[in-house]
């Protein structure tokens, strides 16, 4: 709805659109008064035929199908193109699925004039970088010129100009330094994404000696799988206290180093650390996390978020992704969850990281629901969710399993040592 405001009317809502205050009071009042997420709009002042159309397409359909290229359509796109994101950037995951969705439809001949760059930035920063964003450092050699970088693309390829000297490789990305002084955060050039991407080790969840209820009582990454047991979080829809203690605070300039979730969890959620890296260790690519659930209701959303810890405690946020269990296999078609059921959950949206750990730094898994004045609330129950209020609210109590048959592991980005 915010963005929905912003291009609502005849002129941008600028001013509207960038009241962080206006929002989050009125994200909070809906989420206390469990509002049905289909009337926000009205909800909120601005009844919204865009927000409507969009909530009566839970999947995706031919309504979404239409917005994007076909295959056929892909393979047609033999201009050279330029894609720019950020690992911070909210629309990373939008620029990286187009970036591979025409990859893999188009010839080497146009392949190779499709480069991509991934910058340390947010979204505003793939067009004016800065060298920090929500605390976390980036340094001097992030702030590039993006302008004169855009001018020198054209030149090079709608007027027989020299190619732009930034672009060494098919790929640039910023390896960020470790810690959090921004010093010493480096561009890297790669031919290949997919290859440069293709680093995976894995760590097992296991919470088996009852902890994993809260940073001070967590669970551990492990090298090797736990073979037996299961953990558990409570996620209860009409638990408000996580909007009202945690997110009702304006954190934009700290948002990345923020541990307020992290620390506010307890029954309704499930913290794994590993164990501290002994050298600076390079994480290059693409985190997943494959998740073992038995919720015992229909429905839930679940939602992870991946951390490293400084040995001084600070934490510096990596990597996150959100699934509606309803659309584990498909985003399609929804298959409600039977009582009793074990089911697969793969979170995996494909999003980029590059930072090089601290010594002594440990990383931090947090699965939870996300009980969020900025989502959509799940009340765990069957039928449309936008159309769902206290009334329909089920408490879960999710279990992530980790035994011999279902092993609930991380993958994380480390290369292999040569």
């Amino acid at each position: 709805m915010q963005w929905f405001t912003d291009t609502s009317g005849r002129a941008s809502q600028q001013n509207l659109f960038a009241d962080s205050k206006f929002w989050r009071t009125k994200f909070l009042d809906a989420y206390k008064q469990y509002i049905p997420f289909k009337a926000l709009d009205s909800f909120i002042g601005n009844p919204s035929v865009n927000f409507q159309r969009v909530i009566g397409h839970p999947m995706v359909d031919a309504y979404y199908d239409a917005m994007v290229p076909t295959r056929e359509q892909f393979a047609k796109i033999t201009l050279p193109i330029l894609t720019i994101t950020g690992q911070y950037d909210g629309d990373e995951l939008g620029a990286l699925t187009y970036y591979r969705d025409h990859l893999v439809n188009a010839s080497a001949e146009t392949r190779a004039k499709h480069f991509l760059i991934i910058g340390p930035w947010d979204h505003a920063g793939t067009r004016t970088p800065t060298d920090e964003v929500g605390g976390i450092k980036f340094g001097g050699a992030a702030v590039i010129d993006l302008n004169d970088l855009h001018r020198q693309w054209y030149d090079w390829t709608m007027k027989s100009g020299a190619k732009p000297e930034f672009l060494k490789d098919r790929v640039a990305y910023y390896l960020l330094a470790p810690g959090n002084s921004g010093a010493n955060g480096e561009w890297k050039y790669a031919e290949d994404f997919e290859k440069l991407t293709a680093n995976h080790h894995p760590l097992y969840l296991d919470a088996s000696d009852g902890g994993g209820n809260g940073v001070f009582h967590s669970g551990i990454l492990s090298e090797k799988p736990a073979g037996s047991g299961a953990d558990e979080y409570i996620y209860d829809p009409l638990d408000v206290h996580r909007g009202e203690e945690v997110e009702n605070v304006d954190n934009e300039k700290t948002a990345g180093l923020d541990q307020r979730r992290a620390l506010n969890i307890g029954k309704d959620g499930l913290v794994y650390h590993s164990d501290p890296v002994s050298k600076e260790t390079t994480l290059l690519g693409c985190p997943k996390l494959t998740l073992w659930i038995s919720p015992g209701v229909p429905d839930t959303d679940v939602t992870a978020e991946l951390d490293e810890i400084l040995a001084d405690g600070t934490s510096i946020a990596l990597w996150s992704d959100v699934r509606r269990l309803r659309y584990r296999e498909s985003v399609r078609q929804e298959k409600l969850v039977q009582q009793g059921e074990i089911v697969r959950c793969d979170l995996n949206p494909g999003l980029f990281i590059a930072r090089r750990m601290a010594i002594g730094s440990r990383l931090r898994l947090v699965v939870s629901a996300p009980n969020s004045i900025y989502f959509e609330k799940n009340y765990n129950s069957d039928g449309m969710v936008a159309n769902q209020t206290a009334k329909d609210a089920r408490t879960a109590h999710v279990r992530i399993l980790h035994d011999g048959e279902h092993a609930s592991v991380l993958d994380v980005p480390i290369p292999s040592t040569p």
